[in-house]
């Protein structure tokens, strides 16, 4: 009974931890997401800016005059569309910067455990870099982002914001 007891709470903790990194990770993935985005408005601008292929081009009409396309006002469309999903984006990754803020501010400004925190979460670094930037072991690191998660787990406040979270996923 005791071991079924002990399994439960070790569940809900790893739970929570992976549900707390998941928050932090929303302005990374929304940095993405508008990258991506921005890739894609610039290839359709390129498109619309290059010249008709001459690859199967064929200066002999063969018919079908008549028929009509969407044309140059598809790509306004598309480029309109990919503009308007950019700027909601924007605000998005603004929103979730400050969301990912305000949970950092629970833990002590210069710790170790911020500091690790906030380079991988807010300036999203890859683990490497890291290393590098701290002069830290990869195991050193994961061990500080372990302490900073449980520390921030361990205030009411990070776990109503989390169960909040949750409720909109």
């Amino acid at each position: 009974m005791d071991y079924s007891r002990n399994s439960q709470k070790k569940n809900k903790q790893c739970r929570e931890r992976e549900l707390l990194e998941e928050y932090l990770n929303q302005y990374y993935a929304g940095r993405m997401k508008k990258a991506q985005l921005e890739r894609r408005l610039k290839n359709i601008k390129q498109e619309m800016d290059s010249p008709i292929g001459g690859y199967g081009y064929s200066p002999v009409n063969y018919g079908g005059t008549n028929k009509t396309g969407a044309g140059a006002a598809s790509f306004v469309y598309r480029i309109s569309e990919i503009e308007t999903r950019i700027e909601n984006q924007k605000n998005q990754v603004e929103k979730s910067l400050l969301k990912v803020m305000d949970i950092m501010d629970f833990l002590e400004e210069n710790s170790t455990e911020r500091m690790v925190l906030e380079l991988r979460f807010v300036d999203c670094k890859n683990w490497t870099n890291i290393e590098k930037e701290m002069h830290l072991s990869r195991s050193s690191l994961f061990n500080y982002r372990n302490k900073g998660l449980e520390k921030l787990l361990g205030f009411k406040k990070v776990c109503q914001i989390l169960k909040d979270f949750e409720c909109r996923i």
